[in-house]
């Protein structure tokens, strides 16, 4: 087989061709710094708001409220850290633990400087029982902090809930929506977020974009101060990866999530027939509540980086969690949270995007079996 199979879409995502070919003059032609006041640059930056409105109109939000960042993780660290700035009497922040690297990160290092963080558990589902939030919250807690999605097993999280619940205190509220743009539905004004982040190479646009929405009246320090986003995020703008960026977001809105259907029914087609194909199979998860693209799925006495590896040699590709993880020798601290037994179940994670296809599908379950069948046979030698 040589066309590679690629089911890792939850790290990154295949520039669509329409994004590319939006992009591409701006890397080669209209090349003018979108700051400056003769039109070869200012002609740049008309096509800069125009992305901007496009986000806006995807989020529901005003174009005001979007800035552009370099990625997801710079926009959840300018997130916390200006909460933390704008707050100087308060010590204490809530999140969970099953959070992105960027947002644990960042907590450990202000734990490292004496906030106090608390961290809400899961349960064996991964699910967030939203009144463990009410309980934790303190006369100092600045900031709240939930992502909307997670990225290894896929679970949607009640953020309009907890945002809520926040605002109800006076509490600030962020959001990682990373997997969620693009399919589901965010609406600022309905979970009612103070913060919210999202990145361009989970949609179909390059690497090195993402965005960082900010409720007007909610008060922002920038991480990078200098005069473009509105004194909000210093650096010359990467203007050929925010159009490209806004691109990708037309064709979410165009689209209008009717792909995420054809993902899902695929999706649940991959699981079923793992299950019947496949013994000692374990689906990790929130079933009923999860995104339509991902699937983290374990195979007893299977060791899954073997796993990935022989799959690689077939030119098929997933991952065993979280690719900002991968480089650590580490169990997925998602599924460690979620009190999963990785001695006998450690899963890949399968994630889809609209490129992938039942052919595709089929191919890949047959090699699977094949592969896990070796595997279990071998570790019984």
């Amino acid at each position: 087989m040589n066309s590679k199979i690629y089911l890792d879409n939850n790290a990154t995502t295949k520039v669509s061709e329409s994004v590319f070919n939006t992009m591409l003059p701006y890397l080669n032609d209209t090349y003018g710094n979108p700051s400056s006041i003769y039109s070869f640059g200012s002609s740049v930056k008309e096509e800069i708001e125009k992305s901007r409105r496009n986000i806006a109109k995807l989020l529901n939000a005003n174009p005001s409220e979007i800035i552009f960042t370099s990625c997801a993780s710079e926009s959840n660290t300018t997130a916390i850290m200006s909460a933390v700035r704008s707050n100087p009497n308060k010590r204490h922040i809530i999140s969970t633990s099953v959070e992105h690297a960027s947002i644990l990160e960042t907590l450990k290092y202000l734990e490292s400087i004496g906030y106090s963080i608390t961290y809400i558990p899961v349960d064996n589902s991964g699910r967030i029982n939203v009144s463990d939030i009410e309980s934790a919250i303190r006369e100092d807690t600045l900031l709240i902090t939930v992502m909307m999605a997670n990225n290894e097993i896929g679970n949607i999280y009640p953020v309009e809930e907890i945002s809520n619940l926040a605002a109800s205190h006076g509490i600030l509220f962020h959001t990682d929506a990373v997997q969620a743009i693009g399919k589901i539905k965010v609406d600022v004004k309905e979970i009612n977020v103070n913060t919210l982040s999202f990145s361009g190479h989970k949609i179909h646009a390059p690497k090195g974009i993402g965005v960082l929405y900010i409720k007007e009246g909610t008060p922002l320090v920038p991480l990078i101060f200098g005069h473009q986003e509105t004194n909000r995020r210093g650096g010359t703008e990467n203007a050929a990866y925010i159009v490209g960026l806004g691109a990708a977001v037309k064709d979410i809105l165009d689209d209008n999530y009717t792909i995420n259907k054809t993902i899902e029914n695929l999706r649940d087609y991959l699981e079923s027939e793992i299950i019947n194909r496949i013994p000692n199979v374990k689906i990790y998860g929130d079933k009923d509540n999860r995104l339509s693209n991902t699937s983290s799925i374990a195979f007893k006495g299977v060791n899954p980086n073997e796993l990935m590896l022989l799959l690689e040699s077939f030119n098929i590709y997933v991952s065993t969690g979280s690719a900002c993880n991968s480089v650590l020798a580490e169990p997925s601290h998602v599924l460690v949270a979620c009190n999963a037994n990785l001695n006998d179940y450690s899963p890949i994670r399968i994630s889809l995007s609209k490129y992938n296809t039942k052919e595709e599908i089929d191919i890949f379950i047959k090699r699977l079996e094949s592969v896990v069948n070796i595997l279990r046979k071998k570790g019984k030698n």
